[in-house]
C-alpha cells in the first residue's frame, strides 16, 4: 500500500496544485537499475564547469542555460533549489518505503540522491499535457526479463517481480487522492503509457534469445492486465557504452573475446529496436534510442559503473528527455495535447 506523506497533505491544503477537471493520465514506469537511475545532480550553486558528468554541468551549459531554466527557476522549490512540479507527480515503491510528491530530482540514485530517467519524462508529459501527469515508477536493479520480470504469456514460473510492478500500479489507482492534490474520483483517470528501461541482465547466452518474445509478452500482459489494450509502450535501448563497445569491450585481448562480450548485448539492443516494426505494435509502440547518449568517462568523468553510464546526469537526462518525446509522438493523435 502507498504510504501517505504530510507533504502530499499540505500541498492539497495550500491550493498548490492545478489539477484538471480531465482525468488523470497514468504512466507506469519500469525497468533495472538504469531505470531506478544512478544521473548525478550536482550543486546549483557551484559553477557548473567545473562538475564533470552532472546534470547541472549540461543543463548550465552556455547552449543549453535558457532551454532549462525551468528545472531550477520554478515557484516551489527544493532546499537544494530544483523545481518542484505542480502538475507531475510521482510515486514511487510501496509500503513503507514509499514516497510521492511533486515531480523533482532525488526519485533515484545512491539513497535517492540523484535521479533517473524519470526527471526527463516528467518534464516532457507536463510541459505537453494539459491534463495533470501521475508517474508510477516502480524498478528492481539487477533484475532480468527472463525470470524476474517475466510475464505470463512467456510461460513457465511467473516472474517475482511482475506483480509487484501490476500491484505498484494498482495501489496508486486505490490512493490518487493521496497522490494527486485537488484529485477527486469524479475527475477520473486514464493508463496513458508504459516506459521500459531494462536490458543489461538479460544480455547473455541464456537469457538474450528469448528477450524479444518476452518484451513482446511483457506489454500484451500489462495491457490485459489494466484493460488497456491500446495502451502506449517505449522501451528504451539498452544504450550504455554506446555504439562501438569500446568500454565494454574493455580488458578483452582477442577478437573472440570481444565478439562474445558483445554478442548478447547486441541481441537484446536489436530485440529493442524491432519490437516497434511489429506489425500488432506499429503506431503503439516507440523504440527510444538511447546509445547516442554515452560519455566515456575518460572525458566527461564520472564513475566506474559503466553499465550505470558512468553515473552521468547528463546521459540519464538525455535517455529521460527521449523516453518522453517518444511517447509524445505515440499520443499525438490523441486530443488536448499541447
Amino acid at each position: 500500500m502507498v504510504a501517505i506523506s504530510l507533504f502530499s497533505a499540505s500541498l492539497r491544503a495550500a491550493g498548490q496544485s492545478k489539477a484538471s477537471e480531465k482525468p488523470v493520465q497514468i504512466f507506469l514506469l519500469s525497468g533495472q537499475s538504469n531505470m531506478s537511475g544512478r544521473g548525478t545532480l550536482g550543486d546549483l550553486n557551484k559553477p557548473a564547469a567545473e562538475q564533470k558528468a552532472t546534470l547541472v554541468r549540461y543543463i548550465k551549459a552556455p547552449e543549453n542555460l535558457e532551454k532549462y531554466l525551468s528545472l531550477y527557476s520554478g515557484p516551489n522549490k527544493t532546499r537544494s533549489g530544483w523545481t518542484i512540479r505542480d502538475d507531475v507527480f510521482i510515486t514511487m515503491g510501496t509500503g513503507p518505503e514509499a514516497m510521492h510528491g511533486g515531480l523533482q530530482p532525488n526519485y533515484g540514485g545512491f539513497r535517492n540522491k540523484g535521479f533517473g530517467p524519470e526527471l526527463g519524462i516528467g518534464h516532457v508529459l507536463g510541459n505537453r499535457h494539459e491534463e495533470t501527469v501521475l508517474l508510477v515508477k516502480v524498478a528492481f536493479g539487477a533484475n532480468n526479463l527472463a525470470v524476474n520480470f517475466r510475464p505470463p504469456s512467456s510461460g513457465g514460473q511467473l516472474g517475482d517481480k511482475y506483480p509487484l510492478v501490476v500491484q505498484g500500479l494498482r495501489d496508486a489507482i486505490a490512493h490518487l487522492p493521496d497522490l494527486v492534490p485537488g484529485y477527486d474520483n469524479a475527475q477520473g483517470y486514464k493508463i496513458a503509457g508504459f516506459f521500459w528501461n531494462q536490458g543489461e541482465h538479460d544480455a547473455s547466452e541464456k537469457f538474450a534469445p528469448e528477450y524479444a518474445a518476452n518484451l513482446s509478452n511483457l506489454i500484451k500482459d500489462l495491457r490485459k492486465e489494466f484493460d488497456a489494450p491500446d495502451m502506449p509502450a517505449v522501451v528504451a535501448v539498452t544504450g550504455c557504452f554506446g555504439r562501438d563497445y569500446a568500454d565494454l569491450v574493455q580488458g578483452k585481448t582477442t577478437q573472440e573475446q570481444k565478439d562474445s562480450a558483445t554478442k548478447w548485448w547486441r541481441m537484446v539492443q536489436d530485440a529493442q529496436v524491432a519490437i516497434s516494426q511489429q506489425p500488432e505494435f506499429k503506431g503503439n509502440v516507440a523504440t527510444a534510442e538511447t546509445r547516442d547518449f554515452w560519455r566515456p568517462r575518460e572525458e566527461f568523468g564520472g564513475s566506474k559503473q559503466g553499465i550505470h553510464w558512468n553515473s552521468n546526469g547528463e546521459s540519464y537526462w538525455l535517455m529521460g528527455e527521449a523516453m518522453g518525446r517518444s511517447m509524445m509522438e505515440l499520443l499525438k493523435g490523441q486530443p488536448n495535447r499541447r
